[in-house]
């Protein structure tokens, strides 16, 4: 729910004064109004301003007569979730401010939120991408177009570096992909490691023997009269 909050203030500067205060504790400017007439206005024009911020109906034709009539202003304030506790804070401010008793109006009302379109997804805070300038009459412009560009012509590049050129070609003398081929060993030139230092062959493909020790010779158990396995008794 949004709280709406309206105080009548004899000038223009007493009501600005307060508006800058809730400034400077968070309220969005957007949330915020200070409403005026002149003598080409009339209660009509007024009236319909008022509406527009969802102003009380019968509080809205009181604070029209009376800006219509002198140099008075109203401070209008839209309290929603930003600050924490907006409604609470605006009152607080408001409490000690010189305001004008209209009487009897509804000067702290309740209204639905409703969805709000925007062109621009950031409506009270600065542009990150756009030049701060505080003069008017300055064009504003993005900050990249002085240095970068944020989007570039599209095209298909072969590598991530500029120019193609690939990283490997610089440093590394041996190519990153070779052809597939069907390879006995790891070593290039198909060599075998163990040729160089170990006199054995590592496979044999003769018969199968039944004994460890060359010539097909007994155990050494049998030799020295060892029993391995002895009967229960």
């Amino acid at each position: 729910m949004t709280t709406i909050i309206t105080r009548l203030f004899p000038s223009r500067e007493s009501a600005a004064a307060v508006a800058a205060d809730l400034d400077l504790k968070r309220f969005p400017r957007r949330a915020v109004h200070v409403i005026t007439s002149s003598s080409d206005e009339g209660a009509e024009a007024v009236s319909a301003q008022l509406e527009r911020l969802e102003v009380d109906p019968a509080a809205a034709t009181a604070y029209a007569d009376h800006l219509t009539k002198g140099d008075t202003a109203l401070l209008v304030v839209r309290a929603t979730y930003k600050p924490l506790g907006a409604a609470r804070i605006a009152r607080e401010a408001l409490a000690d401010a010189d305001t004008i008793d209209v009487g009897q109006v509804p000067d702290d009302i309740y209204v639905p939120d409703r969805p709000e379109r925007t062109p621009s997804v950031l409506t009270d805070h600065p542009h990150m991408l756009m030049l701060p300038m505080a003069d008017d009459e300055i064009p504003r412009g993005p900050v990249t177009g002085n240095f970068f560009r944020l989007l570039s012509p599209h095209r298909t590049k072969m590598s991530a570096m500029s120019g193609d050129n690939r990283m490997s070609r610089f440093f590394w003398p041996m190519p990153l992909l070779k052809r597939h081929r069907t390879a006995n060993s790891a070593i290039h030139g198909g060599r075998v490691m163990s040729r160089r230092f170990w006199p054995q062959k590592l496979l044999l493909s003769g018969p199968r023997r039944k004994a460890v020790i060359p010539g097909g010779g007994h155990p050494m158990s049998r030799l020295f009269g060892w029993p391995l396995i002895s009967h229960r008794r």
